[in-house]
């Protein structure tokens, strides 16, 4: 486990498909701490006991879901959530006790909230946090990722993905205060990068346009 920042660790790095960089974040809160992403590993999990275990498990969308959901589950109790659109893909040992209906913003414990952002998929979600240590996170998950530190969006039809729907969210996400941009996958050496509000609004623009 990397410590981030005071409230903030990164799981150890996994590959997927031989290019995907993969981390998982684990955010300790007063409500509870939140495990982001799939750690798709159980070598961490000591770690994370030691930090208080795990509340919620949050996923950003269909792509993070694996049978090694049900490790995270069975080691920590944890209450998974993730778009309701998502409960589909989930395996039968695994159930989501928390499910998000596509408003376009609400709040997990009152304190996270919780972004429809479809595009990448029709089931994606961001999650946005502020810290009482100053710094806003933005956990984007595929909704834009890095490639060789460039930033990118992919639109994934066979899972509802749509490219008109991707410039909605991305129109939604540039008026967010972010002040920390952590995607769940890159291409290369993943990168939690740190934005101004120009700096934030200039990347989006470069998405969308």
């Amino acid at each position: 486990m990397k410590r981030l920042y005071p409230d903030l660790w990164q799981t150890a790095e996994e590959k997927q498909f031989g290019v995907l960089t993969v981390h998982a974040y684990l955010l300790d809160r007063p409500g509870g701490n939140v495990l982001f992403y799939n750690p798709r590993s159980t070598g961490d999990f000591d770690e994370i006991a030691a930090l208080g275990g795990i509340a919620h498990h949050c996923l950003s969308h269909c792509h993070e879901v694996d049978e090694s959901l049900a490790d995270v589950a069975g080691r920590f109790d944890s209450k998974l959530c993730c778009h309701a659109l998502v409960e589909p893909y989930l395996p039968e040992a695994v159930s989501a006790e928390v499910l998000f209906r596509s408003p376009p913003h609400e709040f997990l414990g009152g304190d996270m909230e919780v972004i429809h952002t479809p595009g990448h998929t029709n089931n994606s979600v961001c999650y946005r946090y502020h810290s009482p240590h100053g710094k806003t996170y933005l956990f984007t998950g595929d909704a834009i990722y890095l490639d060789g530190g460039e930033w990118k969006t992919i639109v994934v039809a066979d899972d509802g993905g749509d490219e008109a729907e991707l410039a909605g969210s991305l129109k939604a996400l540039r008026e967010l205060e972010v002040d920390v941009v952590i995607c769940s996958v890159s291409v290369g050496e993943m990168r939690i990068v740190e934005v101004t509000p120009p700096e934030w609004r200039s990347i989006i623009d470069g998405l969308a346009g």
